[in-house]
């Protein structure tokens, strides 16, 4: 290999072999490992480290350094790889695109000659991965973009909040006006600020098993039947006028009160009563389209706003008036609900007369959907896998685990299934972990939604596994193509959104085959997923 005549860029203080091998495993190419290993024999006397900068606080960070002020945009990226103990850097304006990186002048630069451009390709394709949250950009799950970004960037103690959801949301929106995806390099450099520090160990690990579990749902679509389209029927309204209105009930713990959005069918109703609820920093506005189809078609649905997690809550806590929600939130979710329906049984919610309070169908998106699971059965059952919680580098970590892990102080063993709720919808719920053990006691028909493109919530470990626990006689899976955490909700005066059709045939108390017509042919594919039976124990 030809090696660029002068050297000045960084120490590859890799130790022995087994380091060499492990940075070769890290970027897919043990051939470049054994290049860089080579390197640094070869070329450590000539260190002279022309862009040195002040090392970062934390042992495997990168440090991104602005000019001062807090208006100027990252100019300077400096790095420092798993496993290796001296930094170097790159100006911004060199990675973009390779040929900047080959006629650039930093460390990473003169590293790109050296590998004849196979390392800093792997850097560049690093740093210019799309996030994911590209659109949807009014919906309160944004703050999963801000969990993201701490994952992979450690800040210093005087810009704690450069990465809240206020800047990271500005940013998006600034890079979505100028046409520009969203990405690691993109989004920092939106945000200003003086320092922050790039975990790339962590970066490296989200992303490939981000790409190792795309790979899996890719090849799994393949061999899952597509649902047929629905019925024109299905699809549009109803037949029956619909009325809206906001009701208070009063909580029994304290002075709070309980808001429920009611969307009815005007007359008597022909379908069970229905309760969605909805996921962490949302609220009913964001499923009025689920309950407006719902409702025409003769369905009453009652939509409570809990408000210890709701978007309120949000707004508070980004505004420093509150803590962020508490894990006695776990619990509290399902109180909330058997309230609701503690108040439609004794006929205190009104314009609610003539709703049976028996036989209700349960709904519920992300934390709703792990409420819905709650509500029919499921238990938090304590088991080896909770203490990965203690493990924020635990491979097989998730973003659901930065919820999951939240609940886990408030979880209890008791059942919280409530007799009146007869069948439960869960889409995109965290389940896998605070479930681990206690899905097999799922007393109630469960009808488990999960989208491929969901990074939230992804639908290999948080649903496709757990659903192999599930009871065989009374759980169905469907796995929406494209479907990610935030395109499967419908907001009001919509056309109810892609499982409008799936989510009233569930209402109806139907069962689900490869035949059943329930999918939109306009909008996403459905495909039901077989239910292959409980994993042993050992596995």
């Amino acid at each position: 290999m030809e090696l660029a005549p002068r050297l000045p860029l960084v120490g590859l203080g890799l130790q022995g072999a087994s380091g060499c091998e492990t940075l070769g495993a890290l970027f897919c190419e043990p051939a470049l490992a054994f290049q860089l290993c080579q390197l640094r024999r070869r070329y450590r006397p000539w260190l002279l480290k022309p862009f040195r900068l002040p090392r970062a606080a934390t042992a495997l960070g990168s440090v991104l350094l602005l000019a001062s002020g807090s208006a100027r945009a990252i100019d300077v990226l400096q790095i420092r790889l798993p496993l290796l103990q001296e930094d170097f850097s790159v100006r911004i304006d060199e990675l973009a695109s390779p040929e900047a990186l080959w006629a650039g002048k930093s460390d990473l630069a003169e590293l790109n000659r050296a590998t004849n451009g196979a390392y800093a390709l792997r850097l560049q394709e690093l740093l210019n991965q799309p996030l994911p949250m590209q659109d949807h950009l009014d919906t309160p799950m944004v703050h999963q973009v801000e969990v993201i970004l701490k994952r992979l960037v450690d800040l210093p103690a005087n810009e704690a909040n450069l990465l809240d959801s206020r800047p990271v949301l500005e940013g998006m929106q600034k890079l979505k006006a100028q046409g520009r995806k969203a990405t690691l390099l993109s989004l920092l450099q939106a945000i200003p600020g003086h320092k922050v520090s790039i975990r790339l160990d962590r970066a490296v690990v989200f992303l490939k098993q981000i790409n190792r579990n795309n790979a899996q749902i890719t090849q799994l679509l393949k061999t899952l039947p597509d649902l047929p389209a629905a019925p024109s029927a299905a699809l549009r309204r109803g037949p029956f006028a619909i009325t809206t209105q906001v009701v208070n009930l009063p909580l029994s713990r304290g002075k709070e009160s309980l808001e429920v959005t009611l969307v009815r069918p005007v007359g008597p109703p022909t379908l069970p009563a229905v309760v969605i609820s909805h996921g962490l920093w949302d609220s009913p506005s964001s499923f009025l389209g689920w309950a407006q189809h719902l409702a025409s078609h003769g369905a009453p649905v009652l939509l409570p706003r809990h408000p210890g997690s709701d978007i309120s809550q949000q707004a508070q806590m980004l505004a420093g008036n509150a803590p962020p929600p508490d894990p006695r939130e776990f619990l509290r979710r399902p109180r909330d609900v058997k309230a609701v329906l503690d108040a439609l049984e004794n006929g205190q919610i009104a314009g609610a007369e003539g709703i049976p309070a028996r036989g209700v169908i349960f709904i519920g998106h992300s934390w709703g959907g792990t409420t819905a699971l709650q509500l029919a059965g499921a238990r938090s059952l304590q088991t080896s896998l909770w203490k990965a919680c203690k493990n924020t580098d635990n491979p097989e970590r998730n973003l659901s685990w930065v919820l999951q892990c939240t609940f886990l102080p408030a979880a209890t063993v008791d059942s919280l299934a409530d007799p009146r709720i007869v069948r439960v919808i869960a889409v995109s719920p965290p389940q896998a972990l605070v479930f681990a053990a206690g899905l097999v006691d799922l007393q109630k028909p469960v009808l488990l939604i999960s989208g491929s493109s969901d990074i939230v919530v992804p639908a290999e470990p948080e649903a496709l596994d757990p659903f192999h626990l599930y009871p065989l006689d009374r759980s169905q899976m469907v796995l929406v193509e494209g479907g990610t955490h935030f395109n499967l909700p419908a907001p009001a005066d919509s056309d109810g959104g892609p499982l409008r059709a799936l989510l009233l045939h569930w209402v109806q108390g139907k069962p689900l085959k490869a035949d059943t017509a329930v999918a939109d042919s306009a909008g996403r594919v459905l495909h039901l997923v077989p239910q292959r039976g409980p994993v042993p124990a050992n596995r």
